[in-house]
């Protein structure tokens, strides 16, 4: 067995290191994610899993099976890459230019949902001045940032799945599904944001529950239209916030979640992103012979940290050769 420790510019190194065909599995689930296959200038992306395979593997794991990835977390990882995107997004892209031509100030508030599907970063959609980013959501999003696992938890998930058992020790002490992916997905999406955009944080506090911080959301931007007589419109993914915002008489636009995910075609870019966000938002991944983990013992607060394990083949020499070329040709700061 060998391992290193890579960066997220790394995993192309890897991905090419197979050539061909590459297939990503969750090992923890003994299930195969996603088929990649070079096509043209990217990949040709088939999924080979489905949400009633991910819902019977985690039923192994009782009490604690909210814990495991579900296939909503798998199509989040397609949104948050830009593999996929929400199935109206061309209509939203139509209405903001709608909102552009009125004569009133228009500035997005982003729901808290859209942070972890990085839909600023992804769609390209806004400029950073016209989003408003309330306090709530920070708050939202610091609350679980921190939530890690126990070692008598560890123990319980290795008893389910002893044959999983080497990969789940490695998240002892290490953090959670939730906040994982505050961590890694929702939070550096508000940190590239929130030196350029708009801050609403007028005091208040998040709660437990989630409806009355929907409702503190909401309110935020109707005071701040009070306030500036502008237009904010409301961005969500999340039908009960479409609602209150019905009752409260704010903007806003509901975008739908896509279609089971059918193949298609992503740049190197895009699918790279992907294989990070898996390995960060499950924990661990496999790519053929190769173990990606994102979350395990050592790494620190670093999102683009992973670790790279080799079991039981000769591939590792030379990858981890490709890898060192690339870090020595990066280091003489040679740009295209």
């Amino acid at each position: 067995m060998s391992e290193m420790l890579i960066a997220s510019r790394e995993i192309p190194a890897l991905i090419n290191h197979f050539g061909g065909e590459v297939v990503i599995s969750y090992p923890i689930y003994g299930i195969r994610l996603l088929e990649a296959r070079p096509e043209g200038t990217g990949y040709r992306i088939s999924i080979l899993s489905n949400p009633d395979e991910f819902y019977a593997a985690s039923l192994r794991f009782g009490e604690h099976a909210m814990e495991m990835p579900f296939f909503s977390d798998f199509e989040e990882c397609l949104l948050a890459s830009g593999v996929t995107t929400y199935a109206n997004m061309e209509a939203f892209r139509e209405k903001a230019k709608i909102y552009r031509g009125l004569k009133k100030e228009i500035s997005f508030g982003l729901d808290t949902n859209l942070m972890y599907h990085r839909f600023f970063t992804t769609s390209r959609a806004l400029r950073p001045d016209e989003v408003i980013l309330t306090g709530i959501v920070r708050q939202e999003i610091e609350y679980v940032l921190n939530h890690k696992y126990s070692a008598r938890f560890i123990a319980e998930l290795r008893e389910s799945a002893p044959e999983a058992s080497w990969y789940i020790a490695e998240f002892e002490n290490r953090r959670k599904k939730k906040s994982r992916k505050a961590a890694y997905l929702a939070m550096p999406e508000y940190k590239t944001l929130r030196d350029r955009a708009i801050l609403v944080d007028e005091g208040e506090k998040a709660v437990h529950a989630t409806r009355e911080n929907d409702q503190m959301i909401v309110e935020a931007l109707r005071r701040f239209e009070e306030k500036r007589f502008g237009l904010p419109v409301l961005l969500t993914a999340d039908g009960s916030m479409a609602d209150l915002c019905d009752a409260e008489g704010v903007e806003y636009f509901l975008f739908r979640a896509p279609y089971h995910p059918k193949p298609r075609h992503a740049s190197p870019e895009t699918f790279f992103k992907l294989v990070a966000h898996l390995a960060l938002s499950f924990g661990v991944v496999t790519i053929g012979s190769a173990v990606l983990f994102g979350e395990f013992g050592g790494k620190g607060d670093d999102p683009d940290a992973f670790r790279l394990t080799f079991i039981g083949d000769d591939h590792h020499t030379e990858c981890e050769r490709d890898i060192e070329l690339c870090r020595k040709l990066s280091a003489l700061g040679i740009r295209r």
